[in-house]
């Protein structure tokens, strides 16, 4: 939806539940309108949330984990098992199951909402968005959540007859700015589910299994900051291009003239697509990737409440 307003979640695992009190705040609070919903990972249920029009379903689908269990089970033989053919450490039904119950095609259809999930294919390495329009939306929704090594990929058929196999779409992009740029959005917000990379306190980790996911942490932390690197330059260069304006207009040139003095620097920014962007991101982190505490979320919930309230003065000029 051309000029609409658009909103970007990340991966992150567990901590996707900051990104359901951002987005419960701004919907469900204080009614503001997303018409462009770009997920991965964790975002991508997010995403289905905000695009079926159904938050207040989000944020029940949330609330109602009651630990791991809600989500994944550890397989009896874990590491070895992977070595004797299973796809995975760990049994996502169910995640599965959560996930074919929440989600709506019917909703979704219905929403006028553009929603875009970000999957891998792991034979090619190549990264898809899949749109509101593909049938068995849950599905695509795991896929975009399935972390290569801890979640099984999901496995579908090409036309020719050929298994594939679909992972996280954080493996490529983990914050989906340019899939949301492309559908030309009058500005976007971009929700982290982890704070940006920082000096902590130190940290040890027990296991093999502690230590991959740790790595995995950092990993999506430190390329989902890498993906916004760009924010400040597009809305440096948005501010300039109303700065010079009003240069303009002060020394009394405007209408027709003023656009032809303006066209190289408009050109550039249609042919990008760009629009303003405001980050939303968690002062600290409040869980691993892979600790559903009822607790812990409940405290991310709230963290994303806060979070809309102290960015709230940045976040007005899109919503006009």
């Amino acid at each position: 939806m051309a000029g609409g307003l658009a909103i970007i979640l990340s991966g992150g695992g567990a901590k996707g539940a900051f990104q359901v009190g951002v987005v419960h705040e701004l919907v469900v609070n204080r009614g503001v309108r997303l018409d462009i919903v770009a997920g991965v990972s964790t975002g991508a249920i997010q995403a289905l949330g905000v695009a079926q029009d159904d938050v207040p379903g989000l944020l029940d689908a949330w609330l109602g984990i009651r630990g791991n269990s809600s989500i994944y089970k550890e397989r009896p033989l874990g590491v070895i098992g992977g070595l004797l053919g299973e796809d995975a450490l760990y049994d996502t039904a169910p995640l599965k199951r959560l996930l074919k119950g929440f989600a709506n095609d019917a909703k979704l259809r219905a929403s006028g909402r553009k929603l875009l999930l970000g999957v891998v294919n792991l034979g090619t390495g190549t990264f898809r968005s899949i749109d509101e329009s593909v049938p068995g939306i849950h599905n695509w929704v795991y896929a975009s959540c399935a972390m290569p090594l801890f979640f099984d990929p999901l496995k579908t058929r090409a036309s020719d007859g050929t298994e594939e196999q679909w992972v996280d779409g954080g493996v490529r992009d983990v914050t989906p700015l340019s899939a949301a740029l492309e559908m030309n959005p009058r500005g976007v917000i971009a929700v982290r589910a982890s704070p940006a990379p920082h000096p902590g306190p130190v940290r040890t980790f027990p296991n093999l299994i502690k230590i991959g996911l740790r790595a995995v942490d950092i990993l999506q932390s430190e390329v989902s900051a890498n993906d916004l690197a760009g924010a400040a330059l597009i809305n440096d260069l948005i501010a300039a291009r109303e700065g010079q304006l009003r240069a303009l207009q002060s020394e009394g040139i405007g209408g027709a003239q003023a656009a032809r003095i303006l066209r190289p620097l408009d050109v550039q920014i249609a042919r990008y697509r760009f629009a303003p962007i405001r980050i939303i991101e968690p002062e600290e982190e409040v869980a691993e990737t892979l600790e559903f505490n009822p607790a812990k979320i409940r405290a991310a919930i709230d963290a994303g409440r806060r979070a809309v309230d102290r960015e709230w003065d940045a976040l007005e000029p899109l919503l006009s």
